[in-house]
């Protein structure tokens, strides 16, 4: 069925930000109905767009786009146009950006991140990418119907000292984009260096309705409930983000919590590329904001159901375009959703799982690694932090030049300050880290047996 616009809710205030957002949410709600090619044609249009601004503004796509024919460009010439890596990214930092900027796009926000595949890089957005992408976290929140007026928590990683325990912060409302739209309950934030004990605390007190964490967390959480013969009582939904889930802790969600476990594609860099689906545990790729790919190792396209690498483009953001950027991880794409709506399925994220860091009191919590701070030490072009035992850790590192003593010694602090444990840290030297067998990367590994 195809609901009309005015299943958007208007927004509260008659100026602001709401009232951004809102005709973009009406367009979105229409948009999601359209046919496959009819998406595929309006990619296509902003694809191009992109290129052509791209080639005339970037230094280094001016380059690396040099002799494509835009006009001729349709799905099965994209493999003319070369794959940007996440290496490229990071050499290419200072030359990829856009500089002008169209006046529309708005002020421009610097970010970095380390992604779970240990390759720090800086990017720029824009405040139409942040709109675009509050946008969709609005159509996330609307597609699953959620109780505004319930509490909501969120246990995730922060680099500073914010919401730390026993109390973590608390918010009057759910915070943008929810509250531009709806009366909501409050929130509450607990940064996840809180050991798993704690956060178990917090949790119980606040009985929260709605709490967000990343999936490696969740299973750490439900451990713990299970070990204590406890629960949490009054979860109507689980959503997860940041790492890949399977069927099994679907499974364990509704049984242990008797609530819906709801999972979130995206990134720093990119935002949403995917949500889950309303009526079905695949994802709908958010084909207003980005164009997705599943290549084999080969360039080409995997047919349906086929597992290979996701290389996506982010079409609004001309700050720093990303035009098919391999972000790492690997995943399937499906058949059409039985739900109407005319977004491609992404049947499965085969990415990279985060692993518990267990300290020698046997408590586990979310590794948090302080990689900023690593970059103002020394630039690392990747990173890999292995657990060998209770007390020791290896920071693997690839580097253009070898650390001095003095940075050795300050990185190796950093990681122990960060992870909150004087653990013995072995720094090693490599000239790649490469993926395991299954084609993943790992930027935290644990080699204790569970």
């Amino acid at each position: 069925m195809n609901p009309s616009s005015e299943s958007i809710p208007k927004p509260l205030l008659a100026t602001g930000q709401g009232q951004t957002l809102y005709p973009l949410l009406q367009q979105l709600n229409e948009s999601q109905w359209w046919s496959a090619d009819k998406l595929v044609t309006a990619q296509l249009q902003q694809f191009k767009k992109l290129i052509v601004y791209a080639t005339s503004h970037s230094k280094f796509y001016r380059q690396h786009l040099a002799g494509i024919d835009v006009t001729s460009l349709d799905l099965e010439s994209l493999h003319n146009i070369p794959i940007l890596t996440r290496a490229q990214l990071q050499r290419n930092n200072e030359i990829i950006d856009c500089d002008p900027l169209p006046e529309a796009h708005g002020r421009v926000t610097e970010s970095m991140t380390s992604g779970s595949t240990g390759f720090p890089v800086k990017f720029r957005t824009t405040a139409l990418t942040s709109t675009v992408w509050n946008a969709i976290n609005m159509r996330e929140q609307l597609w699953h119907d959620r109780e505004f007026d319930k509490v909501s928590a969120s246990i995730r990683w922060r680099g500073d000292a914010i919401g730390l325990p026993p109390n973590g912060v608390e918010f009057e409302d759910w915070g943008l984009p929810a509250s531009l739209f709806r009366k909501s309950g409050r929130g509450y934030f607990l940064n996840s260096s809180a050991d798993i004990p704690a956060q178990i605390s917090w949790l119980q007190k606040l009985q929260p309705s709605y709490l967000m964490t990343h999936p490696s967390n969740l299973r750490a959480l439900m451990a713990q409930l299970r070990s204590d013969e406890t629960t949490l009582q009054g979860l109507l939904e689980v959503r997860t983000v940041g790492e890949s889930i399977n069927d099994e802790l679907q499974v364990d969600v509704a049984e242990q919590f008797n609530a819906k476990l709801v999972d979130l594609y995206s990134s720093e860099e990119l935002g949403y590329m995917a949500i889950q689906c309303p009526v079905q545990t695949h994802y709908h790729v958010q084909s207003e904001s980005v164009l997705l790919e599943v290549l084999r190792e080969d360039g080409s396209a995997c047919e349906r159901n086929e597992p290979g690498r996701i290389v996506v483009t982010s079409l609004r953001n001309y700050a720093t375009p990303l035009i098919r950027y391999e972000i790492g991880d690997y995943g399937e794409l499906a058949e059409p959703c039985s739900c109407g709506r005319g977004l491609p399925v992404l049947k499965t994220i085969h990415g990279r799982v985060r692993n518990m860091l267990r300290h020698p009191d046997g408590s586990t919590r979310w590794p948090n690694f302080g990689f900023r701070e690593f970059m103002q030490v020394a630039p690392l072009r990747q990173f890999q932090i292995v657990q060998h035992s209770l007390d020791e850790i290896e920071l693997k590192v690839v580097v253009d030049q070898r650390l001095t003593e003095e940075q050795e010694a300050r990185i190796k602090d950093i990681l122990k300050e960060n992870l909150g444990h004087p653990f013995a840290v072995k720094l090693s030297y490599h000239a790649a880290l490469p993926r395991s067998a299954s084609g993943k990367f790992e930027d935290f590994v644990s080699m204790l047996s569970n």
